[in-house]
């Protein structure tokens, strides 16, 4: 009798949570609990509407030189002979030839620190870099007379030193080249339009005979774009030279 009882506990099945519709917990091996998964609008986290905007780029200089009056003639990223320079060229960045004056720009990309030099002084500091900067307006009188070099029957043309740097960084200069009565220059990119017309405007009052006409400014213009050199190579091996001597 006691053995037909125990066979019948024998074959009785499982027990089953009713909460779980699963096995008894006490019938199952321990399980280790699963953080729950990050979903991926928390895993990754969401751009804001400004990063979806792009941040508005400032206008190259050459953009900038659009502004002047049809009366000035432009010319951008010159590379001309000479003789002087150590890869036989001279790269210039703007010529801007007026009714008054030829403009011979250089642009310098710094984008933060403070520069300090004076007119004379052969290196500058600059806050941000241990380095000290060659005296931009004694390396840019190279560039200047490599122009005069190429000016043909206009050689007697009033020509202007330019250096603008970019108003993210701070110029503490010798105050005597930050005035239009200098014809070397060192000025914030943002002024460079409006210098040179007021420094045209200051020499029609000290030398008002000295005009050219609209036939002399298209002349150089045409000079100094028939010198130009638009050779690829001849450009890479001036790059690699000028970065050699740097």
């Amino acid at each position: 009798m006691f053995k037909k009882i125990w066979s019948l506990f024998k074959t009785q099945p499982e027990l089953v949570s009713p909460l779980t519709d699963s096995v008894a917990a006490s019938a199952l091996p321990p399980v280790t609990a699963i953080p729950p998964r990050l979903s991926r609008s928390r895993r990754k986290k969401k751009k804001s509407e400004a990063d979806w905007i792009s941040a508005p780029q400032e206008p190259t200089t050459a953009e900038l030189l659009l502004g002047l009056p049809s009366e000035y003639k432009v010319l951008n990223d010159l590379l001309v002979t000479n003789p002087k320079s150590r890869s036989g060229y001279s790269q210039i960045d703007h010529v801007v030839i007026g009714p008054r004056a030829i403009f011979v720009i250089e642009t310098r990309n710094l984008t933060t620190g403070e520069i300090r030099g004076g007119r004379r002084e052969a290196n500058w500091s600059v806050s941000s870099s241990r380095v000290k900067m060659y005296n931009p307006l004694m390396q840019h009188r190279a560039h200047v007379e490599a122009i005069q070099a190429h000016l043909g029957d206009y050689k007697r043309v009033r020509l202007v030193s330019m250096v603008t740097f970019t108003n993210r960084c701070r110029i503490s200069v010798d105050p005597a080249v930050r005035y239009v009565n200098s014809d070397e220059m060192i000025i914030y990119d943002h002024e460079l339009v409006e210098t040179i017309q007021r420094k045209t405007e200051r020499l029609e009052t000290e030398l008002p005979e000295t005009l050219y006409q609209e036939q002399d400014t298209q002349a150089i213009w045409n000079m100094l774009n028939t010198v130009n050199s638009t050779d690829h190579q001849i450009r890479a091996d001036h790059m690699a030279k000028a970065k050699g001597i740097k």
